[in-house]
Formats: structure tokens, C-alpha cells, sequence
């Protein structure tokens, strides 16, 4: 074959240049990323190729994947097959990463479920721990051809990716066609830009370029009459190549002294005017034995074993031997691996373009019934249904009966597509259909639109008389129900059942065990512990762990609103034990430890608090992003209670896929810690939109910060009434279960009150302070029970007593504000020296906290009595170096230093490994370094070795 092995690399020496410095950068222990674009046949494969080979070169270790178009319905099987993820493979990391991806992930226990898992989600967590644990032993690159092709979860990766090499020896690159194009290519795009990111748009060859590569390839320099037919391939190096290989084949190519000319022979090569004619007359040359086993091969994703070759050719592997060393040695194939694929996907297209769609439909179908006879994975089956579902049949169908539920799980969009197909298709007598419409509608409800899902559930309702299927639907409609707060929805739900013959007693048990937590959200208590007996004295009897746990958990909830919290501990413990490692029931084993969170915070357990919320996010990272999202906020609200505000900044950055007014709470508590700043520009536009929609108990508890985001910006600005007025709030029926929890929210109302001359609320807000601590007595309730009388009655003894539980509690930003309100009251009261120590205190913890506008508000309210900050007055942190670093980030930076990656600082530190990431990051930016090794360099520098930094 003409010059078969040179790559068509003329005139692309500023490209090659970028591409070496990347390469020279992540041997050198600094990421990157890169996007090639351009054309089909331009170039881009062949400098990926350049860059390749440099990597390995200077010692990295390199993977590369390609996309292609029936790749897009199946999530991340570029990536597994990126990153080699198989069970078998010879590297314990990569053999780990597989088991994680392929243990159970609830696909059967989708009835089980309060709140959606997302599958794909959770593998993207494994693989990128995956990444970050092989960039610890060298630098990594990491290539993806045609992402024009790639599904949405890869394309999300890659974007994560990027971001990930910005503190890894990671280099990230991809190719595609250019803009415009596929929208969904832009996030992408953008993100590159704002990372520091770089991107190569190939041109066309120029005449100049067209001769040196004719030359290389031909080995002669063009003469004009060649030069003239060259023109028609437009700049395109692949076209001339091609071309070129076309005229050689029918000896329409003469070489003499040097220069290579057209004979006469060109002519009958005229026809040959666009690219896809010019690859046409390559396939035409070969074998017919050739040319229908890569029209079958055009058929399979963009890499393929023989076997499945010979599956869709309906042949034995051995018999394809002969036929793949011609598809080789034409240069139509090469080998990846251990399988094969198509030297340019434009080979691929015209074969599959060129095919008629009966004999198509043919060899799709042939494929997808022997992979099916062969137990091959479901999303491959799937790949093969998918362009034939108007001309499946029965076989189809009976498989897709089948494996629905690992489909789900692998392949949800595909899955999505095929069991609507089947539920349109199938006829009302079809006994598949109910079980076909009930896991279309478990799949809405993971995936969204949740009124879909509510109404396939209903469809089945209508359609089945299985006792089973019925129990699993009316649960399905019970879970809608808590997930959107419809919890008169869930009651009359439970009654429905009760009256329908087909629900036997332990969906009765389970449906009321949901009620006694709906009626309990309702403010219904004493119908909500009823329902609860009966559910766990029926879960009991029928040996149910489902009923029981749930009903257990409704016990702890009941228990804990009257104060009972070693009660409701001891409750919430029973049923983790009674849940155990169910997969059935990870998502009520997700619920029962943010509940352990929150009692043991609640009663000042903080390491235990922490262990438990560590346990919760690493379920939670192997569950999907909804449910780890939720966990990521709670943990945000714990590290704001406790002063740990840039930590709480940091994981809010994670979060990534939540309920609505779990999006409230996000931006709620954001704006809380950036009104305490004084940055009131990002505040106001974080409150720029209403709060709405939060019903009585429903939704979490940092929904409320904005309401005392809002209350800070009224004060500030003067505004005293309305700021009254704003947290007045907090003392209505909508967050009286929350308040419950959080009483140290009223104290800032009764200050606020009395600033406003406004007793009669200032005496609601500390009688209902006093309520809480007398239903729930614990020292957190107490404590701001003694706060907000202290206030009232200017009394110092009680604010001391406040002052005491919150530092040894460890609260640091209410120390700061109860320190704030001791002083004050101490200045009023003539006690100008103790006001003093207070104050000073007061601003020592504010300058931890960075809390500039709590420092200079209270700074206003002594300054009547001649109390000045003095020297203890807040300093701003620098903004680069090490003493920019926060405490945490300190920590970080010396794990980093000591060479471990970021899912091991997770562990070490009980943090998530997102979390981390964004640490890193940050740290990156303050330090002004490009790589982890950097930071450890600083890191002796600054402090003689790592870890001696306080």
C-alpha cells in the first residue's frame, strides 16, 4: 500500500508544539487538557497518534478510546473500556474498579426506593477514584477520539477530568468535529476555556502542505496535471492519501527523476470526486468474503472482538482468520488491544451508509440473537435491538421480559427507549406488558419525569392482577408521594391499598409504616404513632425488615420531636441493625444515618456525628448523585454550625443533581456565610429569588438560612422592621419543626426585636425558645433558651451560661454572636472591662470565620460605650501563600505533600473525595503552583517537611 505508514503530519508544527509541551508537562507531574478539533480526515487522529507516542516516550502510561454514534445510548462504555475496567485484569486497582461497577445496584430493589439512585452516576464516582489512584503512581494520559459521538455520562467525565487535571499528573484529550454541531459539545467547550484548558481547530492543508505530503507518500514531488487532481481533496490530508491510493491501485501514478505524475490511467478514476467515493473504490478492491464481514462489523461499537464478528456474521471465529489479515493488511482495520477497530470512523460510515436497510436489519438482528444465545453483557444486546425496534419480534421481546431490570441499571437511557417501544407495541392481552410498564415507570422515577412515572404506575394498577406487582406499584405511588411532599397523596394511597384484594399484608405493613412518616410531616403526631405501632407490630409478625425498619425510623422521628433524643438514638440504631447491608434497602439506610447525624449533633456527639456522616457519604457515592447530593448539604450544615464555613463552601461546590428545595437549601446556606462575610453583592444575587414552596416539615432545615440571610441584609442596610419582620418567620407553623431542631436561630430574632423597640416579638421569640428547651431539653436547647432570656432581662449570668455551652460545644459561629450580645449587655449594665474581654473574644472568632460584617456590627453596638476593638480587631486573611491556606486546607496540603491521593485523603480526613478535589484545587490557586509535586516542595520550604504545619 502507498506510504501505508506514514502519518499525514505536513503543516502542523505550532499544533505538534502544543501537544509536546502538554506531554512534557505531565511527565513533569502537571495536568492538562486539550480539545482537537476538526473535520473528518483533517488530522486529528494522527497528531493524537504523535502525542501518544511522545507519552509513552517519556514514561507515561497511555489509554485511548474511541466513540462512535450507537455508543451514545449506552453511558460510559468508552470510559470502562478507557480505563481497562474488567474483572480479570492483571492490575488489582483497575480488577477493583470493575467488582464496584458490577455489584448489585438496586435494580431489583427499585420498589424499595424513597428517593432515586442514579447507577451511572455512582460509576462515574468509581471510575474517577480510579483515575485519581493511578495518577499516584506516574502520570497519566488519557485520549478519546469522536466525543461527537460520546454519551452524556461520558462527556460529563471528561468535563471532570478536566477539571481533575488541574491537580493531577493527568492529561486529558479529546477530538471531535468541529462547531457548530452537537449542543451538548458547548458545556464542554466552556468549561476547557474557564480551566486553563487548551484547544487545536485543524485547518485545511494548504497547496504548499498537499505537495510535501504527496511527496512523503508518493515519494516524489506532484506534477502540475497530479497537482491539479490533488485539488479536488480540498486541503483534506486523508482524501489525499486516499486519493493517492486509488490512482496507485490502478497504476495512474508515473515516477521519473524525482516527480511523480497522472497517466492516462487517471481518467478512469474521474468518478472519484468526493472522499466517501474514494474510500468506496478502497473497500471495492477487496474480498467479497472481506467486504461483508466489515459491512457486519460496521454494525458493532467502535471496537470488536472476532467472536462478536463472527456472531454477526453468522461464522465461526476461526473462519473470520483469513479475512481480518486482509481487512489488516488493506489498512481498512487495526488492531486496539486485543480486539480490533476501524482506521477512521469515515472507513465505518460508508460501509453502514452503503448497506440497504433489509440487509441491515439482517445482520443487526442475527448479531443481537447469538450474543443473546451467548449470555453477552445486556447493553451490547441492547446495542444491536435498538436500530431494528420497528422489525423486532417476539425473541426481542421475551429477552428485553427478561433482563429489564440489569438494563435499567446498565443502560438506562437505551432501556428508556426500548421498554417504550415494547409498552407501545405490546398488545392489552400481552402478559408482559405490566411487568414491562412497571419497570418503565421505576425508571422515570429515578430518571425523571416523575409524573410519567406516576402515571405508567397507575396504567399498571389498571393492567395487573399479580398480588406482587401490585404491592411493588402502590409503593412506587407511596415514594412519589414523600419525594415531592404530596403526603396526603401517600395516606390516601395507603387506603386505597387496604381496600384492593390483590395487596397482601406486608405491602399493607410497609404502606403504613410510609403513612406514620406523612402523617408525622403533616403535624398529625398522634395519628402518626399509631400508624406506627401497627406497621412495626405487623413488620414484625411477617418477619418484614422493610415494614420494620420504616416503622422504627417513624418511631425515632416521633421520639426525637418530643425530646426524647436517647429514645430516638437508640430507635434509629435498631433499625440500621434490622436494615443491615440490604441492597434492597440502601436508601433507607441512607435516611437512617443522616438521622444518626442529626441526633448525635444534637446532643454534642461530634465525633460520632462525624463517623456517621462520613459512613452516610460513602454510601451515598455509590448510590448516584441525588442522594449524594442531600448527603453533601447536610454535611455543608454541619461544618457551618461548627465554623468550618470554607469547608461548607467547598462541598456546596460538589453538589451537582438535587430536589428543589434541597436547591433552596444550597443557596440558602451559601448566602448565609456570604452575608456574615460582608460580601453582599454575591448575596444579593443569591436571594434574588423568592422562598417558596416549603410546606410545614417538609424539605431541610437550611431552607431557613435565607431567611436569615435576609434578615442580615434588612439590618445592614437599616432596615430593623423589616428585618423583624423577615425572621418573625421562623416562629409560623412552616418551620416550627425546624426550629425545634435549631433554636439558636431565635436569639438573632429577639436582638433584632429590641433593636426595633418591638417587645411583644422579642417575648414570642424567647417563649418559644423556652418551649423547645422544655419539650427537648438538651444543653443545645437550653443553652439558647438562656440566650434569648438573657437578652430579654439583660442578664449576664444567663448570655455566660450560653457562652459556655457554645464554646465547649464547639458552635463557634454562635460563640461569636452570644459573645457579641454578652458584651453588649455587660457595657449596658456598667461592666465596661468584662465587655472588653468579650468583645475581644467575639473578634477573635469572627476573624477565624472571616465573619467581617458580624465583627463590624458588633463593633457599632459597643462603640456608645467608648468599647473599641483595639489590637484583637479582625486581620483578612491573605489571599496567596501559605497563610492564605484555611485549617483544613493546611491538612490537605501536607496529605498532599506525603504523596497520597485524593480518595485516601478522603479517608484520612473523613471528607469526601470531591471535597478534596476542591481542596486541592483551591490550595493550587493560593500557593500559586501547577502540581501536587510543587506543593510539597513549598510545603518543606515553608515549614522543613511535610506535616509540621500547625
Amino acid at each position: 500500500m502507498l506510504g501505508q505508514q506514514l502519518q499525514p503530519m505536513i503543516g502542523r508544527e505550532a499544533e505538534r508544539a502544543i501537544l509536546d509541551s502538554l506531554v512534557s508537562d505531565v511527565a513533569a507531574g502537571r495536568g492538562g487538557c486539550l480539545l482537537i478539533e476538526g473535520e473528518p480526515g483533517i488530522g486529528k487522529s494522527a497528531l493524537l497518534a504523535h502525542a501518544l507516542a511522545k507519552a509513552r516516550a517519556a514514561g507515561c502510561e497511555v489509554s485511548a478510546g474511541q466513540c462512535d454514534e450507537l455508543g451514545r445510548r449506552l453511558p460510559l462504555s468508552v470510559m470502562t473500556r478507557l480505563l481497562g475496567v474488567e474483572a480479570g485484569s492483571s492490575d488489582p486497582r483497575r480488577a477493583e474498579a470493575a467488582l464496584a461497577l458490577e455489584q448489585p445496584q438496586q435494580a431489583a430493589g427499585w420498589t424499595m426506593r424513597l428517593l432515586a439512585g442514579d447507577p451511572v452516576v455512582a460509576a462515574t464516582e468509581q471510575l474517577l477514584v480510579l483515575v485519581d489512584r493511578l495518577c499516584t503512581t506516574g502520570p497519566l494520559v488519557l485520549a478519546v477520539e469522536d466525543l461527537h459521538w460520546a454519551d452524556e455520562a461520558s462527556l460529563l467525565m471528561w468535563r471532570r477530568l478536566c477539571r481533575a487535571s488541574v491537580q493531577l499528573p493527568l492529561l486529558v484529550i479529546g477530538t471531535c468535529r468541529p462547531a457548530p454541531g452537537r449542543a451538548e459539545l458547548e458545556p464542554l467547550r466552556r468549561d476547557l476555556r474557564s480551566r486553563g484548558g487548551q484547544s487545536v481547530s485543524l485547518d485545511r492543508l494548504t497547496e504548499a502542505g498537499v505537495a510535501e505530503l504527496t511527496g512523503l507518500l508518493a515519494r516524489g514531488v506532484p506534477g502540475p496535471v497530479l497537482t491539479e487532481r490533488l485539488r479536488s481533496a480540498a486541503g483534506n490530508p486523508l482524501y489525499v492519501r486516499e486519493l493517492l491510493d486509488a490512482l496507485a491501485r490502478v497504476g495512474a501514478l508515473r515516477s521519473t527523476e524525482g516527480r511523480v505524475e497522472l497517466t492516462a490511467a487517471g481518467r478512469d478514476v474521474e468518478k472519484l470526486t468526493e472522499l466517501r467515493d474514494v474510500i468506496a473504490d478502497r473497500l471495492a478492491g477487496l474480498s467479497a468474503d472481506a467486504q461483508e464481514a466489515l459491512r457486519a462489523a460496521s454494525l458493532l461499537g467502535p471496537e470488536f472482538s472476532v467472536r462478536d464478528l463472527g456472531a454477526a456474521v453468522g461464522r465461526g471465529a476461526g473462519s473470520l482468520l483469513t479475512v481480518v489479515e486482509e481487512a489488516l493488511g488493506a489498512a481498512v482495520l487495526e488492531s486496539a488491544g486485543s480486539r480490533l477497530r476501524f482506521r477512521h470512523g469515515l472507513l465505518k460510515e460508508v460501509l453502514y451508509e452503503a448497506m440497504p436497510p433489509a440487509l441491515r436489519t439482517e445482520f443487526l438482528r442475527r448479531a443481537a440473537q447469538e450474543l443473546m444465545a451467548s449470555g453477552a453483557p445486556v447493553e451490547r444486546v441492547a446495542e444491536l435491538i435498538l436500530p431494528v425496534l420497528e422489525t423486532a419480534e417476539d425473541r426481542e421481546w421475551e429477552w428485553l421480559a427478561d433482563n429489564a431490570e440489569r438494563l435499567v441499571v446498565r443502560a438506562p437511557i437505551a432501556a428508556a427507549e426500548l421498554l417504550e417501544h415494547a409498552v407501545r407495541q405490546a398488545g392489552p392481552d400481552d402478559p408482559r406488558l405490566p411487568l414491562l410498564t412497571a419497570q418503565l415507570a421505576a425508571l422515570y422515577f429515578r430518571m425523571g419525569p416523575l409524573d410519567r412515572a406516576e402515571e405508567l404506575a397507575r396504567t399498571v394498577l389498571r393492567q395487573t392482577a399479580d398480588p406482587e406487582l401490585t404491592g411493588r406499584v402502590r409503593w412506587l405511588l407511596s415514594t412519589i408521594g414523600m419525594r415531592t411532599g404530596r403526603y396526603e397523596a401517600v395516606v390516601e394511597n395507603w387506603r386505597a391499598a387496604t381496600a384492593d384484594p390483590r395487596v397482601g399484608p406486608v405491602w399493607r405493613a410497609r404502606l403504613l409504616a410510609l403513612v406514620a412518616l406523612a402523617r408525622h410531616l403533616l403535624g398529625q403526631i398522634g395519628r402518626a404513632r399509631l400508624a406506627m405501632a401497627e406497621a412495626l407490630d405487623e413488620g414484625r409478625k411477617l418477619g418484614d425488615p422493610t415494614a420494620v425498619g420504616y416503622a422504627l425510623h417513624a418511631a425515632s422521628v416521633i421520639r426525637s420531636w418530643h425530646g426524647d433524643q436517647a429514645g430516638a438514638l437508640a430507635l434509629n440504631d435498631e433499625a440500621l441493625a434490622e436494615v443491615g447491608h440490604d441492597p434492597d434497602l440502601v436508601d433507607l439506610r441512607l435516611i437512617l444515618l443522616g438521622k444518626r447525624v442529626t441526633d448525635l449533633d444534637g446532643v454534642d456527639r461530634l465525633q460520632e456525628a462525624e463517623e456517621a456522616l462520613t459512613q452516610a457519604r460513602t454510601l451515598a457515592e455509590r448510590v448516584g448523585a441525588t442522594r449524594l447530593s442531600m448527603t453533601l448539604v447536610q454535611g455543608a450544615e454541619r461544618y457551618y454550625e461548627h465554623g468550618r464555613w470554607d469547608d461548607a463552601l467547598a462541598v456546596l461546590d460538589e453538589v451537582t443533581d438535587l430536589p428543589p428545595l434541597w436547591r433552596l437549601a444550597r443557596r440558602g446556606l451559601r448566602a448565609l456565610i456570604s452575608a456574615h462575610r460582608g460580601r453582599w453583592q454575591e448575596t444579593a444575587a443569591l436571594l434574588d429569588a423568592p422562598v417558596a414552596g416549603k410546606a410545614p416539615g417538609q424539605g431541610p432545615v437550611a431552607a431557613a438560612h435565607l431567611l436569615l440571610a435576609r434578615g442580615l441584609v434588612a439590618e445592614r442596610e437599616g432596615r430593623l422592621s423589616e428585618a423583624v419582620g423577615t425572621l418573625t418567620e421562623l416562629l409560623g407553623d412552616t418551620y416550627a419543626h425546624d426550629v425545634g431542631n435549631h433554636p439558636e436561630w431565635l436569639p438573632a430574632l429577639v436582638r433584632l426585636a429590641l433593636a426595633a423597640d418591638d417587645l411583644q416579638t422579642a417575648t414570642a421569640a424567647a417563649l418559644a425558645a423556652r418551649q423547645a428547651a422544655d419539650r427537648r431539653p438538651r444543653p443545645r436547647t437550653t443553652a439558647a433558651a438562656d440566650w434569648c432570656a438573657g437578652l430579654l432581662d439583660q442578664d449576664p449570668v444567663r448570655l455566660r451560661a450560653a457562652v459556655g455551652y457554645h464554646r465547649a460545644a464547639d458552635r463557634q459561629p454562635d460563640l461569636g454572636n452570644v459573645l457579641e450580645d454578652l458584651a453588649v449587655v455587660q457595657a449596658a449594665t456598667g461592666d465596661l472591662d468584662a465587655a472588653r474581654v468579650s468583645f475581644g473574644e467575639s473578634l477573635a472568632v469572627r476573624a477565624e470565620l472571616g465573619a467581617d460584617w458580624d465583627a463590624r456590627r458588633a463593633a457599632a453596638r459597643l462603640r456608645p460605650w467608648g468599647v473599641r476593638a483595639g489590637s484583637r480587631a479582625p486581620h483578612a486573611r491573605p489571599s496567596f501563600g501559605w497563610d492564605a491556606l484555611t485549617a483544613t486546607e493546611r491538612r490537605v496540603a501536607d496529605l498532599v505533600a506525603q504523596g497520597l491521593s485524593n480518595p485516601d485523603i478522603a479517608t484520612r480526613l473523613l471528607l469526601s473525595r470531591r471535597t478534596v478535589e476542591t481542596h486541592v484545587s483551591h490550595i493550587l490557586t493560593k500557593l500559586q503552583v501547577r502540581s501536587r509535586r510543587e506543593v510539597g516542595t513549598t510545603a518543606r520550604a515553608d515549614s522543613g517537611g511535610p506535616g509540621r504545619r500547625g
